[in-house]
Protein backbone atom coordinates (compact mmCIF):
# COMPACT_ATOMS: atom_id res chain seq x y z
CA UNK A 1 0.00 0.00 0.00
CA UNK A 2 2.84 2.37 0.87
CA UNK A 3 4.49 1.68 -2.48
CA UNK A 4 1.22 2.40 -4.26
CA UNK A 5 0.89 5.70 -2.44
CA UNK A 6 4.40 6.65 -3.45
CA UNK A 7 3.73 5.86 -7.09
CA UNK A 8 0.45 7.76 -7.17
CA UNK A 9 2.03 10.66 -5.32
CA UNK A 10 4.94 10.79 -7.73
CA UNK A 11 2.54 10.81 -10.67
CA UNK A 12 0.54 13.67 -9.22
CA UNK A 13 3.65 15.65 -8.33
CA UNK A 14 4.98 15.10 -11.80
CA UNK A 15 2.16 17.29 -13.08
CA UNK A 16 3.58 20.08 -10.93
CA UNK A 17 7.28 19.39 -11.19
CA UNK A 18 7.52 19.20 -14.98
CA UNK A 19 5.67 20.31 -18.11
CA UNK A 20 3.63 18.29 -20.54
CA UNK A 21 4.93 16.96 -23.83
CA UNK A 22 2.78 19.41 -25.77
CA UNK A 23 2.92 22.71 -23.92
CA UNK A 24 1.55 25.64 -25.85
CA UNK A 25 3.99 28.56 -25.85
CA UNK A 26 2.66 31.50 -23.83
CA UNK A 27 -0.96 30.30 -23.98
CA UNK A 28 -2.30 33.23 -22.01
CA UNK A 29 -0.01 36.06 -22.93
CA UNK A 30 3.50 37.23 -22.14
CA UNK A 31 4.58 35.72 -18.78
CA UNK A 32 7.06 38.52 -18.19
CA UNK A 33 4.40 41.18 -18.05
CA UNK A 34 4.90 44.95 -17.97
CA UNK A 35 3.68 47.62 -15.65
CA UNK A 36 -0.11 47.63 -15.71
CA UNK A 37 -0.27 44.66 -18.08
CA UNK A 38 -2.45 41.69 -17.25
CA UNK A 39 -0.71 38.32 -17.37
CA UNK A 40 -2.96 35.26 -17.28
CA UNK A 41 -5.75 37.70 -16.43
CA UNK A 42 -3.89 38.97 -13.34
CA UNK A 43 -2.45 42.34 -12.45
CA UNK A 44 1.00 42.62 -10.87
CA UNK A 45 -0.58 43.06 -7.44
CA UNK A 46 -2.79 40.00 -7.89
CA UNK A 47 0.17 37.89 -9.08
CA UNK A 48 2.15 38.81 -5.98
CA UNK A 49 -0.58 37.71 -3.55
CA UNK A 50 0.34 34.73 -1.37
CA UNK A 51 -1.69 31.59 -1.96
CA UNK A 52 0.16 29.39 0.52
CA UNK A 53 3.15 29.50 2.82
CA UNK A 54 5.32 26.51 3.70
CA UNK A 55 7.83 27.69 6.26
CA UNK A 56 9.66 30.55 4.60
CA UNK A 57 8.55 29.49 1.15
CA UNK A 58 5.67 31.42 -0.42
CA UNK A 59 3.54 30.21 -3.31
CA UNK A 60 1.97 33.16 -5.07
CA UNK A 61 -1.06 33.42 -7.32
CA UNK A 62 1.26 34.29 -10.21
CA UNK A 63 3.40 31.22 -9.57
CA UNK A 64 0.39 28.93 -9.72
CA UNK A 65 -0.77 30.66 -12.90
CA UNK A 66 2.67 30.19 -14.47
CA UNK A 67 2.73 26.50 -13.50
CA UNK A 68 -0.69 25.96 -15.07
CA UNK A 69 0.30 27.92 -18.18
CA UNK A 70 3.35 25.68 -18.68
CA UNK A 71 1.17 22.58 -18.97
CA UNK A 72 -0.43 21.16 -22.05
CA UNK A 73 -3.95 22.06 -23.08
CA UNK A 74 -5.38 18.88 -21.53
CA UNK A 75 -4.17 19.72 -18.01
CA UNK A 76 -5.14 23.37 -18.35
CA UNK A 77 -8.67 22.28 -19.21
CA UNK A 78 -8.71 19.87 -16.29
CA UNK A 79 -7.91 22.65 -13.82
CA UNK A 80 -10.33 25.22 -15.25
CA UNK A 81 -12.53 25.45 -12.11
CA UNK A 82 -11.46 26.97 -8.76
CA UNK A 83 -12.13 23.62 -7.07
CA UNK A 84 -9.72 21.85 -9.39
CA UNK A 85 -7.16 24.62 -8.97
CA UNK A 86 -7.32 23.91 -5.25
CA UNK A 87 -6.16 20.37 -6.08
CA UNK A 88 -3.32 21.78 -8.15
CA UNK A 89 -2.27 24.05 -5.29
CA UNK A 90 -2.32 21.06 -2.96
CA UNK A 91 0.02 19.25 -5.33
CA UNK A 92 2.36 22.25 -5.33
CA UNK A 93 2.36 22.24 -1.52
CA UNK A 94 3.09 18.51 -1.40
CA UNK A 95 5.88 19.00 -3.92
CA UNK A 96 7.42 21.73 -1.77
CA UNK A 97 7.06 19.72 1.46
CA UNK A 98 8.90 16.76 -0.06
CA UNK A 99 11.54 19.03 -1.60
CA UNK A 100 12.22 20.72 1.75
CA UNK A 101 12.43 17.39 3.55
CA UNK A 102 14.76 15.96 0.91
CA UNK A 103 16.98 19.02 1.24
CA UNK A 104 16.94 18.77 5.04
CA UNK A 105 18.21 15.22 4.70
CA UNK A 106 21.02 16.32 2.39
CA UNK A 107 19.79 14.90 -0.90
CA UNK A 108 20.57 18.16 -2.67
CA UNK A 109 24.26 17.32 -2.25
CA UNK A 110 24.05 14.03 -4.16
CA UNK A 111 26.09 13.95 -7.39
CA UNK A 112 23.13 12.87 -9.52
CA UNK A 113 21.07 15.80 -8.19
CA UNK A 114 23.85 18.22 -9.03
CA UNK A 115 24.15 16.66 -12.48
CA UNK A 116 20.43 17.08 -13.10
CA UNK A 117 20.62 20.71 -12.03
CA UNK A 118 23.50 21.22 -14.46
CA UNK A 119 21.54 19.64 -17.27
CA UNK A 120 18.53 21.87 -16.64
CA UNK A 121 20.79 24.91 -16.32
CA UNK A 122 22.51 24.14 -19.62
CA UNK A 123 19.19 23.56 -21.37
CA UNK A 124 17.80 26.92 -20.22
CA UNK A 125 21.06 28.67 -21.14
CA UNK A 126 21.08 27.25 -24.65
CA UNK A 127 17.39 28.01 -25.15
CA UNK A 128 17.94 31.66 -24.31
CA UNK A 129 21.34 31.98 -26.02
CA UNK A 130 20.04 30.70 -29.34
CA UNK A 131 16.42 31.85 -29.08
CA UNK A 132 16.86 33.80 -32.31
CA UNK A 133 17.59 30.62 -34.30
CA UNK A 134 14.08 29.48 -35.16
CA UNK A 135 12.45 27.85 -38.19
CA UNK A 136 11.02 31.27 -39.00
CA UNK A 137 14.53 32.75 -39.09
CA UNK A 138 15.39 30.59 -42.12
CA UNK A 139 15.02 32.74 -45.22
CA UNK A 140 12.94 31.74 -48.22
CA UNK A 141 16.10 31.93 -50.32
CA UNK A 142 17.85 29.38 -48.10
CA UNK A 143 14.85 27.06 -48.25
CA UNK A 144 14.78 27.25 -52.04
CA UNK A 145 18.54 26.72 -52.31
CA UNK A 146 18.34 23.62 -50.13
CA UNK A 147 15.42 22.25 -52.13
CA UNK A 148 17.20 22.74 -55.43
CA UNK A 149 20.45 21.18 -54.18
CA UNK A 150 18.64 18.16 -52.64
CA UNK A 151 15.96 17.70 -55.26
CA UNK A 152 16.43 13.92 -55.31
CA UNK A 153 15.25 13.77 -51.69
CA UNK A 154 11.89 15.27 -52.62
CA UNK A 155 11.43 13.75 -56.07
CA UNK A 156 12.06 10.03 -56.26
CA UNK A 157 11.09 7.61 -59.01
CA UNK A 158 8.97 4.52 -58.52
CA UNK A 159 10.84 1.75 -56.70
CA UNK A 160 10.41 -1.93 -56.00
CA UNK A 161 11.94 -4.24 -53.45
CA UNK A 162 12.96 -7.70 -54.58
CA UNK A 163 14.86 -10.76 -53.52
CA UNK A 164 16.87 -13.02 -55.75
CA UNK A 165 18.60 -16.36 -55.70
CA UNK A 166 21.72 -16.19 -57.83
CA UNK A 167 23.28 -19.40 -59.13
CA UNK A 168 25.93 -20.27 -61.71
CA UNK A 169 23.97 -22.51 -64.06
CA UNK A 170 20.59 -22.22 -65.71
CA UNK A 171 19.43 -25.73 -64.81
CA UNK A 172 19.74 -25.10 -61.07
CA UNK A 173 17.96 -21.75 -61.41
CA UNK A 174 15.08 -23.37 -63.29
CA UNK A 175 14.76 -26.14 -60.71
CA UNK A 176 14.61 -23.57 -57.86
CA UNK A 177 12.07 -21.49 -59.78
CA UNK A 178 9.78 -24.50 -60.36
CA UNK A 179 9.83 -25.39 -56.67
CA UNK A 180 9.09 -21.83 -55.59
CA UNK A 181 6.40 -21.28 -58.22
CA UNK A 182 4.56 -24.33 -56.89
CA UNK A 183 4.57 -22.79 -53.39
CA UNK A 184 4.71 -18.99 -53.94
CA UNK A 185 3.50 -18.08 -50.43
CA UNK A 186 5.86 -20.41 -48.56
CA UNK A 187 8.35 -17.94 -47.10
CA UNK A 188 10.23 -20.64 -45.18
CA UNK A 189 10.79 -22.55 -48.39
CA UNK A 190 12.13 -19.44 -50.09
CA UNK A 191 14.51 -18.74 -47.22
CA UNK A 192 15.72 -22.33 -47.16
CA UNK A 193 16.40 -22.37 -50.90
CA UNK A 194 18.04 -18.94 -50.75
CA UNK A 195 20.28 -20.07 -47.92
CA UNK A 196 21.13 -23.23 -49.83
CA UNK A 197 21.68 -21.86 -53.35
CA UNK A 198 22.24 -18.09 -53.35
CA UNK A 199 25.83 -17.37 -54.38
CA UNK A 200 25.63 -13.57 -54.20
CA UNK A 201 27.98 -12.63 -51.36
CA UNK A 202 26.35 -9.23 -50.84
CA UNK A 203 22.85 -10.63 -50.23
CA UNK A 204 23.48 -14.14 -48.94
CA UNK A 205 23.08 -13.15 -45.29
CA UNK A 206 19.81 -11.37 -46.14
CA UNK A 207 18.24 -14.35 -47.93
CA UNK A 208 18.80 -12.57 -51.24
CA UNK A 209 17.11 -9.30 -50.25
CA UNK A 210 18.10 -6.57 -52.74
CA UNK A 211 16.24 -3.83 -50.85
CA UNK A 212 14.50 -1.00 -52.74
CA UNK A 213 15.75 0.16 -56.14
CA UNK A 214 14.56 2.08 -59.20
CA UNK A 215 14.47 1.21 -62.86
CA UNK A 216 17.95 1.25 -64.42
CA UNK A 217 17.16 4.45 -66.33
CA UNK A 218 15.97 6.27 -63.19
CA UNK A 219 18.52 5.24 -60.60
CA UNK A 220 19.56 7.78 -57.97
CA UNK A 221 22.54 7.96 -55.65
CA UNK A 222 22.97 5.49 -52.80
CA UNK A 223 20.78 2.83 -54.38
CA UNK A 224 21.85 -0.82 -54.12
CA UNK A 225 23.70 -2.26 -57.11
CA UNK A 226 21.24 -4.47 -58.94
CA UNK A 227 21.95 -5.99 -62.37
CA UNK A 228 19.86 -4.25 -65.01
CA UNK A 229 18.21 -7.48 -66.12
CA UNK A 230 17.19 -8.32 -62.55
CA UNK A 231 15.80 -4.81 -61.99
CA UNK A 232 13.76 -4.92 -65.19
CA UNK A 233 12.43 -8.37 -64.30
CA UNK A 234 11.38 -7.20 -60.83
CA UNK A 235 9.39 -4.30 -62.30
CA UNK A 236 7.56 -6.72 -64.58
CA UNK A 237 6.13 -8.71 -61.65
CA UNK A 238 2.62 -7.46 -60.96
CA UNK A 239 1.82 -8.88 -57.52
CA UNK A 240 3.89 -8.48 -54.35
CA UNK A 241 5.12 -11.92 -53.36
CA UNK A 242 5.04 -13.09 -56.97
CA UNK A 243 7.89 -14.68 -58.91
CA UNK A 244 9.22 -13.69 -62.30
CA UNK A 245 8.02 -16.50 -64.61
CA UNK A 246 11.46 -17.04 -66.14
CA UNK A 247 15.00 -17.22 -64.81
CA UNK A 248 17.01 -14.07 -65.55
CA UNK A 249 20.51 -13.98 -67.04
CA UNK A 250 23.12 -11.38 -66.02
CA UNK A 251 26.90 -11.11 -66.07
CA UNK A 252 26.90 -12.58 -62.54
CA UNK A 253 24.93 -15.74 -63.39
CA UNK A 254 21.30 -16.82 -63.37
CA UNK A 255 18.70 -15.30 -61.06
CA UNK A 256 15.36 -16.33 -59.60
CA UNK A 257 13.55 -13.05 -58.84
CA UNK A 258 10.77 -12.46 -56.28
CA UNK A 259 8.94 -9.14 -55.75
CA UNK A 260 8.64 -8.20 -52.05
CA UNK A 261 7.61 -4.53 -52.05
CA UNK A 262 6.66 -1.52 -54.13
CA UNK A 263 6.87 2.25 -53.73
CA UNK A 264 5.07 4.79 -55.86
CA UNK A 265 6.99 7.73 -57.29
CA UNK A 266 7.13 10.72 -54.96
CA UNK A 267 6.91 14.30 -56.17
CA UNK A 268 6.98 17.06 -53.56
CA UNK A 269 6.85 20.68 -54.60
CA UNK A 270 8.83 23.41 -52.88
CA UNK A 271 5.69 24.46 -51.01
CA UNK A 272 5.11 20.90 -49.77
CA UNK A 273 8.73 20.50 -48.72
CA UNK A 274 9.14 23.95 -47.14
CA UNK A 275 8.17 22.98 -43.59
CA UNK A 276 10.50 19.97 -43.21
CA UNK A 277 13.31 21.92 -44.87
CA UNK A 278 12.93 24.77 -42.40
CA UNK A 279 12.90 22.32 -39.50
CA UNK A 280 16.03 20.61 -40.79
CA UNK A 281 17.94 23.83 -41.42
CA UNK A 282 16.85 25.14 -38.02
CA UNK A 283 18.17 22.00 -36.31
CA UNK A 284 21.44 22.04 -38.26
CA UNK A 285 22.09 25.74 -37.63
CA UNK A 286 21.33 25.42 -33.94
CA UNK A 287 23.62 22.42 -33.60
CA UNK A 288 26.37 24.24 -35.48
CA UNK A 289 25.93 27.32 -33.31
CA UNK A 290 26.27 25.18 -30.19
CA UNK A 291 29.39 23.51 -31.59
CA UNK A 292 30.90 26.90 -32.41
CA UNK A 293 30.16 28.11 -28.89
CA UNK A 294 31.75 25.03 -27.33
CA UNK A 295 34.85 25.44 -29.50
CA UNK A 296 35.08 29.07 -28.45
CA UNK A 297 34.69 28.20 -24.76
CA UNK A 298 37.19 25.36 -25.03
CA UNK A 299 39.83 27.55 -26.64
CA UNK A 300 39.34 30.20 -23.95
CA UNK A 301 39.31 27.73 -21.03
CA UNK A 302 42.21 25.92 -19.43
CA UNK A 303 41.36 22.37 -20.52
CA UNK A 304 43.87 19.65 -19.77
CA UNK A 305 43.49 15.99 -20.71
CA UNK A 306 45.45 12.89 -19.76
CA UNK A 307 44.15 10.45 -22.33
CA UNK A 308 46.60 7.70 -21.36
CA UNK A 309 44.49 7.06 -18.27
CA UNK A 310 41.53 6.01 -20.40
CA UNK A 311 43.12 2.62 -20.90
CA UNK A 312 42.97 2.00 -17.16
CA UNK A 313 39.16 2.20 -17.08
CA UNK A 314 37.68 -1.28 -16.81
CA UNK A 315 34.07 -2.15 -17.61
CA UNK A 316 33.02 -5.51 -16.22
CA UNK A 317 30.39 -7.27 -18.32
CA UNK A 318 28.99 -10.76 -17.84
CA UNK A 319 30.52 -13.25 -20.21
CA UNK A 320 28.93 -12.97 -23.64
CA UNK A 321 27.12 -9.73 -22.72
CA UNK A 322 27.72 -7.98 -26.02
CA UNK A 323 24.90 -6.38 -28.05
CA UNK A 324 26.23 -7.86 -31.28
CA UNK A 325 26.57 -11.32 -29.72
CA UNK A 326 23.32 -11.53 -27.78
CA UNK A 327 21.16 -9.95 -30.47
CA UNK A 328 22.29 -10.60 -34.05
CA UNK A 329 19.58 -8.17 -35.24
CA UNK A 330 21.76 -5.30 -34.01
CA UNK A 331 24.83 -3.99 -35.74
CA UNK A 332 27.13 -1.11 -34.92
CA UNK A 333 26.29 2.15 -36.65
CA UNK A 334 29.12 4.46 -37.79
CA UNK A 335 28.45 6.79 -34.89
CA UNK A 336 28.86 3.99 -32.36
CA UNK A 337 25.12 3.72 -31.72
CA UNK A 338 23.20 0.53 -32.35
CA UNK A 339 20.71 0.14 -35.13
CA UNK A 340 18.59 -2.76 -36.29
CA UNK A 341 19.73 -4.61 -39.35
CA UNK A 342 17.50 -4.77 -42.39
CA UNK A 343 14.74 -7.35 -41.92
CA UNK A 344 14.27 -10.25 -44.24
CA UNK A 345 11.70 -9.54 -46.94
CA UNK A 346 8.15 -9.94 -45.71
CA UNK A 347 6.21 -9.08 -48.85
CA UNK A 348 5.08 -5.73 -47.46
CA UNK A 349 6.01 -2.22 -48.46
CA UNK A 350 8.01 -0.71 -45.56
CA UNK A 351 7.41 2.91 -46.31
Amino acid sequence: MFASLLVSGAFALGAVGCGEDDPDPEPNGNPEGQDGELVHGLSAEQRAATLAKIGERRITVGELAEELASKGSFLRTRYASPERRREFLDQMIRFELLAQEARRRGYHELPEVARTRKQMMIRRFLEERFADITPESISDEDVRAFYESHESEFNTPAQVRASHIQVRDRATAQRVLRELSANPSDLRLYRRLAEQHNQDADTRDRFGDLRFFSRPSERTENEPEVPDAVAEAAFQIEQIGGMHPEVVRSDDGWHVVKLTGRRAAMRRSLEEAERPIRARLHRERREQAIEDLISELRSAADVEENLDLLSEVQIDLPEGDSPTVQNPQLEAAPSGALRPTAPAPTGEDER
